[in-house]
């Protein structure tokens, strides 16, 4: 299809429903781990976004 990005598919709707998403968009960030360190319900947001996301990127796992 030409698209450059890994695109998911939620057929069954599982990963909606796993973190508890009740509002559309929702945007959930997840560490190495699982877990999640960041979530925003609509757009906007992104300079919060982006930190969170460089914090993530900075830390190590062992």
């Amino acid at each position: 299809m030409g698209v450059p990005y890994p695109v998911g598919q939620d057929n069954d709707v599982d990963n909606w429903q796993a973190p508890n998403a009740r509002l559309w968009p929702t945007l959930f960030l997840f560490d190495k781990k699982g877990n999640i360190r960041n979530s925003h319900i609509g757009g906007g947001a992104y300079k919060e976004i982006e930190d969170t996301i460089q914090v993530m990127l900075a830390e190590e796992y062992l």
